[in-house]
């Protein structure tokens, strides 16, 4: 997965575009992490790719729940950027967190889940509070993202790494038994006891 900055994506002083272009960021960051996953090119995938077939963010975030598995808060971090993309992108009044809150259905339960989560990081008197919360949620998703890649480009190459020293060291130690002697008696014996242990995995 391509190093990025964690840095926000997106300060944009309209906060209905700032939403979007992190929203679209951090699917971004999705299609790569999974594109990583996978080992596919994912900005050419018909999957995860530009072309009007491609998944949508909701069905990503249930591909990576099912590649990785996410706790419960986790879950709900992901579905509250959801919530607030999806009310700022697509109903026209919604052009300010007080006007999300106050519309939107699951509106106080965005407003409670924000506070919990950021509220003891900044000052709640700001008129900016919100769109801090928003940026500290949006930490926290790239966060998990880059370590769910970093975690799994980790374990191939230890695997990789495993499987090749392995390849090594029975060539290695083949060529040593060959300068033996006796070393027809040996192979003989050593294809006998995997013989054995083929037998006792049956």
């Amino acid at each position: 997965m391509e190093n990025k900055d964690f840095k926000i994506h997106s300060t944009n002083e309209n906060l209905r575009l700032c939403i979007i272009e992190n929203a679209i960021f951090i699917e971004e960051l999705i299609s790569n992490a999974i594109g990583t996953v996978l080992n596919i090119d994912w900005e050419n995938s018909k999957s995860f790719g530009f072309s009007s077939s491609s998944l949508s963010f909701n069905q990503k975030i249930q591909i990576i729940q099912d590649i990785k598995g996410l706790d419960k808060e986790l879950i709900k971090k992901f579905t509250c950027l959801t919530n607030v993309r999806n009310k700022f992108a697509h109903i026209s009044s919604v052009d300010s967190f007080d006007k999300l809150f106050s519309i939107s259905k699951n509106g106080n339960e965005i407003k409670k889940q924000l506070n919990n989560w950021y509220g003891d990081r900044f000052n709640n008197d700001s008129p900016e509070y919100y769109r801090y919360c928003f940026y500290s949620l949006i930490e926290d998703i790239i966060g998990f993202i880059f370590n769910m890649a970093g975690e799994h480009m980790y374990e191939l190459g230890y695997k990789k790494g495993y499987n090749e020293g392995k390849e090594l060291y029975s060539k290695l130690l083949t060529e040593e038994v060959k300068k033996l002697p006796n070393n027809e008696v040996i192979f003989e014996l050593v294809l006998k006891k995997m013989d054995e242990l083929k037998n006792e995995g049956n």
